[in-house]
């Protein structure tokens, strides 16, 4: 289209006429600068000479008391803002901004007193806060356990601590197990109700026995492994427990702590039992001379006698604290216990957190008003003293005043000089607006000149052919305003989105015809899909479609006409008698092979013995498939009437077999299974054995193997097996199968030998040549049908050896030594 070209031609163009306006213009304002200058510089000359007038008329003194004045002002804004941070901090402290320096200074005591008290006060605070902290903490870590424990007390019914659970709930997901697989001590004992006064002594000697976990033989190797390979971050017993070992029983005291536990029945009780029995026979005693004598005691008080010379007592915790009991089977009470601690030590939390909230609080305070009285400290009287200042200034103002209002040629000079001095600041003005204005041409030139430099450099603006010119002249002349530099993008913008838009609607255009020619290929493949072929019906295929125009309309269509018939009346019939040839000399071939195996059978008796000899016969016999039936129905169909002249008659035809090829070809895994059955001859026939004695009657019928014994399923199954490979392989007129070596591994392990050389005259008759692998005890039965044989023996299962073994011809058997022979014999009967 050229828009972008043209449009970089018409900005050079504008740039070139725009550089040469700038050029003019720079030439005027570089003379309206020389002006403006001139003129600033006679108003210049005339302040000073003015200015020198005024001095020579008494304003030296003037400017010494203006001077003077203006720094007494400065001063005066420091002391205000200063006066003014001493007020503020007063006012937050409560208190008031003296006017004296004896009170100021009375003030700034007190300040400083503050300041030293609150570094005292904030360490003081600071050490509480810490201690109540801390203390907190405390309270916190122990709530969070008293709430894991009454989660855990909740969740079961168990008084074993929360984290012993945890560990055990862990370990049952890392090896697949449920928890209750394996209890701990303490759940599957309590103490009896009547003897809860002995319940805290029992805890403290049972407490650790309480926390070891049980574990039967089924789950012992999976728990040991996994403990073994876990850290798991705290002490565990657990013991292996089967039947109980049996100990010589010895008596135990009345007032045993064994008799004081109930144990909760089930799969652990009767070693429980043993192991408290054996473990824990402890004397529960009243007084202490009757715990020096015995040999294991315990008192209400927790004293434990272990031996006569190991006694205890554990006082770290009351004996009588039910936090740490573990034993039982109900868990209320505990429960109960933890809760009420969780709540009390909530209470504390929430109190601590606000005496600890108070203190920062006073410490925010005291730190504030420390810093207001630092602020009071920093300041000194002299610094926010005003009167001195004020007095001093109106002293000035006044003698400025009563100077200038008793001279009159001064007073007319200073009047002169504000006016020159307006005039000059004016001029100023305008000098520098007309140096800006003339600076900024010379900029607007120079960076129009590298636009255009640039743009005559750029290799990509092709010049235009005249066509091109003419027509985007036309575009952009229509537009509503004239080109310009300022306005050039926008009118190209415009005037490509016409050209896009027209172009769209030819497009558009295009797009319809292309549509309609794709409707007509389409119409044509789905009338003509023949000739159509594997054209498809894009645009892309329209030469070929032209191409098969040009030839219907060249060619001449009766004449392909008449070919096809021609073509289905030969060609169709060949192919179709073919393919009924085919069929039929398969089946043919089958059943002549079949003679063959048959003629091989009837060498070979099947069963024999003292008054019968049977040999087997294999019949072919149609199957009758459905599928086949109709197959060859519509082929007789298809060649019905093939060498007709009626032209319906012959379409008709051509439907049918158009149908069968098409089926035929298909790969629709439905129509694969129909060609398979339809085509392979062998599904069309099925074999019958039929067992007949040597004058031709008929003993037995075999469809399968079912319902005959294992000897009578082994000998079918050796005869089909031979007779399969014979026909698989076998060549013409009795010769030898076009394979010959069969390999039997393992063979007649479990053969008799009636059976085993049943089954190697089968196969010899069918002209195979055996590879056997047997046992030695075989071995006397295949000699008649071997040329020769080897000993194989491996050594502990990586060392083998092969020794062979001469065979004579004449007499059909091994030469093996006689002692061998015999073993052979021996182990075969």
């Amino acid at each position: 289209l050229g828009v972008d070209g043209y449009r970089e031609i018409r900005r050079i163009e504008l740039l070139k006429q725009h550089v040469e306006s700038l050029q003019v213009q720079a030439s005027g304002s570089e003379g309206e600068v020389s002006r403006r200058q001139s003129i600033l510089e006679n108003h210049a000359t005339t302040l000073r000479d003015l200015e020198r007038q005024h001095r020579e008329a008494g304003g030296d003194q003037i400017e010494q008391w203006e001077v003077e004045k203006s720094g007494l002002e400065g001063q005066r804004t420091e002391r205000l803002r200063k006066r003014g941070q001493a007020e503020e901090a007063c006012k937050k402290l409560g208190w008031s901004l003296p006017d004296s320096p004896q009170a100021f200074a009375e003030l700034l005591g007190n300040a400083r007193q503050e300041v030293e008290n609150w570094e005292q006060r904030s360490n003081d605070s600071r050490a509480e806060q810490f201690r109540l902290d801390r203390e907190k903490k405390d309270a916190e870590t122990a709530f969070l356990q008293a709430r894991k424990e009454v989660e855990a007390l909740q969740r079961q019914p168990s008084n074993i601590p929360a984290d012993m659970l945890g560990m055990r709930r862990d370990i049952a997901a890392a090896i697949g197990i449920s928890e209750s697989a394996f209890p701990f001590v303490g759940e599957l004992i309590e103490v009896k109700p009547d003897e809860a006064e002995w319940q805290g002594a029992i805890e403290r000697v049972l407490h650790g026995f309480a926390l070891s976990l049980l574990v039967d033989e089924r789950q012992y190797s999976a728990l040991a492994n996994h403990i073994n390979n876990t850290h798991l971050g705290q002490r565990l017993v657990y013991y292996r427990t089967g039947r109980p070992e049996t100990w010589q029983a010895k008596p135990i005291g009345a007032n045993s702590l064994v008799l004081k536990l109930n144990v909760k029945e089930g799969t652990y009780s009767d070693w429980l039992q043993a192991e408290l029995r054996q473990r824990f026979d402890y004397a529960c005693v009243d007084g202490m001379t009757s715990f020096r004598s015995a040999d294991r005691a315990i008192t209400r008080e927790g004293q434990v006698k272990h031996s006569k010379t190991r006694h205890e007592k554990d006082d770290r915790r009351s004996v009588g604290d039910r936090r740490n009991w573990v034993l039982g089977f109900d868990n209320r009470e505990k429960l109960a216990l933890f809760q009420t601690q969780a709540q009390e030590l909530a209470a504390t939390i929430t109190r601590l957190e606000g005496e600890i909230d108070t203190l920062a609080d006073q410490d925010k305070n005291r730190a504030t008003r420390a810093m207001q009285c630092q602020t009071l400290v920093n300041l000194q009287w002299q610094e926010i003293d005003l009167l001195p200042l004020l007095d001093r200034i109106s002293t000035i103002e006044r003698q400025i005043r009563e100077a200038r209002e008793g001279n009159t040629t001064l007073l007319q000079i200073s009047e002169q000089i504000e006016k020159q001095k307006k005039l000059v600041e004016d001029t100023d003005t305008e000098f520098r607006q007309a140096t800006r204005a003339h600076d900024s041409i010379l900029d607007q030139i120079k960076t129009s000149t590298q636009k255009l430099e640039a743009l005559l450099q750029d290799v990509s603006i092709v010049p235009l052919t005249p066509h091109q010119v003419s027509g985007l002249d036309e575009r952009f002349v229509k537009q509503s305003d004239a080109v310009r530099l300022d306005n050039i993008d926008k009118l190209t913008t415009s005037v490509e989105r016409a050209l896009n838009a027209e172009i769209e609607e030819v497009n558009r255009g295009i797009g319809v015809c292309e549509k309609e020619i794709e409707a007509r290929f389409a119409d044509f493949k789905r009338q003509w899909p023949m000739d159509a072929g594997d054209m498809d019906t894009s645009l892309a295929s329209a030469p070929d479609f032209f191409a098969k125009l040009v030839r219907l309309e060249t060619d001449g269509l009766p004449a392909y006409e008449q070919r096809f018939f021609e073509l289905l009346q030969n060609q169709s019939h060949q192919n179709l008698a073919a393919l009924s040839t085919y069929l039929n000399d398969a089946r043919k071939a089958i059943l002549e092979r079949m003679d063959l195996v048959n003629d091989s059978l009837g060498q070979v008796p099947f069963n024999q013995s003292a008054n019968q000899r049977t040999y087997l016969h294999i019949d072919a016999s149609d199957r009758q498939l459905v599928d086949v039936k109709e197959f060859k129905q519509e082929i007789q169909q298809a060649l019905s009437h093939a060498w007709t002249e009626d032209r319906e008659f012959a379409e008709a035809r051509f439907l049918v077999l158009r149908r069968l090829v098409d089926r035929l070809a298909s790969q629709d895994p439905e129509q694969k299974r129909w060609r398979e059955t339809v085509l392979d001859v062998r599904q069309h026939v099925e074999f019958i054995g039929r067992e007949i004695d040597e004058s031709g009657v008929e003993v037995e019928i075999y469809r399968s193997g079912a319902g005959k014994s294992g000897g009578q399923r082994q000998k079918l199954a050796t005869t089909c097996l031979a007779a399969a490979l014979r026909y698989q392989l076998g060549g013409n007129n009795h010769g030898v199968p076009m394979y010959a070596p069969v390999v039997l591994d393992e063979a007649f392990d479990k053969a008799d030998n009636e059976f085993t050389a049943l089954a190697m005259n089968i196969f010899t008759n069918f002209g195979f040549q055996m590879v056997v692998a047997t046992p030695l005890k075989s071995v006397m039965t295949l000699e008649p049908f071997i040329g020769g044989a080897c000993f194989v023996d491996i050594s502990d299962r990586r060392v083998s050896g092969v020794l062979l073994i001469e065979y004579d011809g004449d007499r059909q058997r091994l030469k093996l030594p006689e002692h061998a022979r015999e073993e052979a014999s021996v182990e075969a009967s």
